[in-house]
Order: C-alpha cells, then sequence, then structure tokens
C-alpha cells in the first residue's frame, strides 16, 4: 500500500511546483486567440469586472464559435451606454459578405439607418436603430470570409459606435488560429 501511495502524492506536490507544474499555457489557444485583437479598455468606459468564455452558436449565416468584451458608461442617473464587442468566426471556406449586405438591406427597408464603409482596409456595415427613441447600432466588419468583427451598442449612435470599432487590431484577428 505504501509504495503505491507514494508515487500519487509525488505527482500531486509535482504539480504545485514551480517549473514542474502543468499548468496552464503561456499564450492563449484557440478560440482564445481571436480575442487578442480586442481591445482591453475602451477610453471612458468601463470594462467588465471579467470577458465571458467563448461560445458556439448558430445563425442565419451558419454555426460560429464567439468570444467578446463588454463595457459600460454612466453618463447620469438615467442614462447608460453599453457597448459589446466581439469576434464571430464562421470558419474558413465562407463567403459571408452577400448575406451580410443583404441583411443590412433589409434593415434599411425596415427603418433603420445603414450605411457601407471601410474600417482597417475592411469593408463595414453600420446599421442603427433609433425607433425606441435611444439608439441601438450595429457595427458589422467583414475580416475575411467567415470571420467578423462586431460592435453592438445600445444607447450608442453610429458614429461613436464606428469610433470604437476602429480601436480593435485587425491584423491580429485576422491572423488569429
Amino acid at each position: 500500500m505504501r509504495r503505491t501511495i507514494f508515487p500519487v502524492l509525488a505527482l500531486c506536490a509535482a504539480m504545485f511546483v514551480p517549473g514542474v507544474s502543468p499548468g496552464l499555457p503561456d499564450a492563449p489557444r484557440w478560440p482564445l486567440t481571436l480575442r487578442e485583437g480586442l481591445p482591453a479598455a475602451l477610453p471612458g468606459w468601463a470594462a467588465a469586472p471579467a470577458d465571458s468564455l467563448p461560445e458556439e452558436n448558430e445563425n442565419g449565416m451558419g454555426a460560429y464559435i464567439e468570444v467578446s468584451r463588454f463595457f459600460q458608461r454612466i453618463e447620469s442617473s438615467t442614462s447608460t451606454k453599453q457597448f459589446r464587442v466581439a469576434v464571430q468566426d464562421y470558419g474558413a471556406g465562407n463567403d459571408l459578405l452577400p448575406q451580410l449586405r443583404k441583411a443590412v438591406s433589409e434593415a434599411g427597408r425596415s427603418g433603420a439607418e445603414t450605411r457601407e464603409l471601410d474600417v482597417a482596409g475592411h469593408r463595414a456595415f453600420v446599421v442603427t436603430d433609433r425607433s425606441t427613441g435611444k439608439p441601438t447600432t450595429i457595427v458589422t466588419v467583414f475580416v475575411s470570409g467567415g470571420r467578423l468583427v462586431l460592435g453592438q451598442g445600445a444607447n450608442v449612435a453610429g458614429e461613436e459606435a464606428l469610433k470604437l470599432v476602429r480601436l480593435v487590431d485587425y491584423p491580429k484577428v485576422a491572423a488569429a488560429r
């Protein structure tokens, strides 16, 4: 009995000795590498105390993996702004641009303000809905065939959302593996 306990205790002890412990990797692994291009802070905004875990989900464009960061700014006792920046990865071999253009066109026909422009050399779409009185904006930046950056703002107008989305490190988002 003693012979079997000692190796187990030695293994457990080794897990807590620096340099011997298997521990966490030095660099994040997929899909957390997608988050490396997202800003950890936005000037004038408070970041959530912890980033959410990567999520797998599906929508009309297909299955995707998403990482995000959440921020808010309290402007007064009656006014708060919230902004979420995310990367959605639909996998290689997808071309989401036609579907994005169609969705933006439909949003425009339903009364939302829409624009198409370039952000950091990438095609981007801005959709702002003012039907409730306070603007809700979604900025979608087409980084590659199957990878998008989203900026989603509650009580955030289009220009402000664009300014915040421009803080993303697009080369890092594009290179994440």
